[in-house]
């Protein structure tokens, strides 16, 4: 994962259009270039990387408690009386071992005149291992915090990777809108010169009286409803552009043309192979997982802390007195220890209450797992089904494009040859357009139904994607 989350920051020559030089100059945008820079921009997913830098810290300072603990210490004062000075120094030192024993150690030296002028140093030191053995006996108990932390920064990993995925959709769903909105408002451009040429051709025709007014304003509305129709799509131009530099963490003033993608640069799998491994592909369904497991583990936790606590004590301990710090710190009057300490509170409640709760919150992540894994297979399969139906549309609007466009050029010889009114025109031309808009928008849907399939069985490698053209 640490090698993924260097793809954050690639040096591509899409970076270049998030400088003032774009803002200069217009320049084409290709789809690789949009998803260098979402990878590189991207609001959401630069703050999931902060996310996961934070907790790859937590786990640090978390690690470190594992680490030998040592503390020196020096003290200073001087006698009431005598304004002899009194020197304490020493140090205190620790290891917790992840499997549970806790070895201790401390040490201090005293040079204090006052007490004696022949031995004014004294010394003392001593070394304790301590072992569970009944309450906090399981490794996983002393581990836990050091797991845990581990696991944030695995779970906030896989939240990157599938961030990372869900830009990668975002920015292709950003750029083939507005490649979309710009072929349509293309095609309404086409339509509005078509009917400012039929509002001409009528008031010709009136004019040397083979139609009646009616035509004339029936032209006139067309015009008008496409001029209207040109409008929202020009419109329609600007807010996908916009939503095209928001989604790839362009500046808001950018200025660009797009090169609408033929194809993926990968092709989605069959449907048996996207449905049977999806679970392990998806980074939520093995956070899902792994989740089940942080639930067993609190389970057994919570266990060993219902037991009494008992725990093994091995300790040596010297201390001695001398005219020399070198004398004073040879051992003698040394001293071997073993002692067992115990507790147990006898109101147990809120123990069985925190197992009783870490075996309920088990159950429902099991259950929770299996209903998750099943969506994913079940999502798998609608995506798969959507583009298969989307397919079938598109072949349905060019079969419906032909024959529209065949419609339109009918009624106009009709209408030039004076055997008909404008009214059929008119109402081939509305057909036309909505034909040509469904083959558009079918088109487009295809593209974005292959990339969901890739998003759903979990095969949306960023890395792919990354290196297009």
């Amino acid at each position: 994962m640490r090698k993924s989350q260097s793809a954050l920051v690639p040096c591509c020559v899409a970076l270049g259009l998030a400088t003032a030089g774009l803002e200069a100059q217009e320049v084409t945008l290709t789809i690789g270039d949009a998803v260098r820079a979402t990878l590189s921009k991207n609001p959401d997913l630069l703050n999931s990387a902060d996310t996961l830098a934070v907790t790859r810290y937590s786990e640090s300072a978390v690690r470190s408690a594992f680490l030998p603990q040592f503390t020196p210490f020096l003290a200073t004062t001087r006698d009431a009386v005598t304004r002899e000075r009194i020197d304490t120094y020493g140090f205190n030192a620790s290891q917790q071992f992840d499997f549970g024993p806790l070895l201790s150690a401390s040490g201090s030296a005293t040079r204090d005149p006052t007490v004696s002028s022949a031995t004014p140093y004294a010394t003392s030191y001593s070394i304790t291992l301590t072992q569970p053995l009944l309450k906090g006996v399981d490794p996983a108990v002393t581990r836990e915090p050091l797991r845990e932390a581990r696991r944030a920064t695995q779970g906030q990993e896989r939240a990157v990777e599938a961030t990372k995925r869900r830009a990668i959709l975002a920015v292709y769903t950003a750029y083939l809108g507005l490649a979309r909105e710009e072929r349509a408002l293309a095609i309404a451009r086409e339509r509005l010169e078509r009917a400012r040429q039929l509002t001409s051709f009528s008031r010709a025709r009136f004019s040397a009286g083979s139609v009646s007014r009616l035509d004339v304003l029936r032209a006139e509305q067309q015009e008008a409803s496409a001029d209207v129709a040109a409008n929202d799509a020009a419109n329609a131009v600007e807010d996908a552009r916009d939503f095209l530099r928001r989604t790839a963490g362009l500046p808001r003033d950018a200025r660009f043309d797009i090169l609408p993608p033929a194809d993926l640069p990968v092709e989605e799998p069959i449907l048996e192979d996207a449905a049977s491994g999806v679970l392990d592909r998806r980074p939520e369904a093995l956070e899902a997982r792994d989740q089940v497991v942080d639930a067993e583990y609190a389970v057994r936790i919570a266990k060993s802390q219902q037991l009494p606590s008992l725990n093994a004590v091995l300790g040596y301990a010297f201390a001695n007195v001398g005219g020399s710090f070198g004398g004073a710190l040879a051992p003698k009057n040394s001293l071997f220890t073993f002692s067992l300490r115990s507790d147990y509170n006898v109101n147990a409640t809120a123990l069985y209450a925190a197992r009783r709760s870490a075996e309920v919150q088990l159950a429902t992540r099991q259950r929770n797992l299996a209903l998750f894994e099943d969506d994913l297979v079940r999502d798998v399969r609608r995506a798969y089904r959507r583009l298969d139906a989307l397919k079938k549309n598109l072949a349905i609007a060019t079969d419906n494009l032909r024959v529209a466009e065949l419609q339109l050029q009918v009624a106009q010889l009709r209408f030039e040859k004076g055997l008909s009114d404008n009214f059929n025109v008119i109402d081939a031309e509305n057909l036309l357009n909505s034909a040509r808009l469904l083959e558009l928008d079918s088109r487009f849907a295809i593209l974005l139904a292959r990339l969901d399939c890739l998003f759903a069985s979990g095969t949306l490698e960023a890395e792919a994607f990354r290196r297009q053209p």
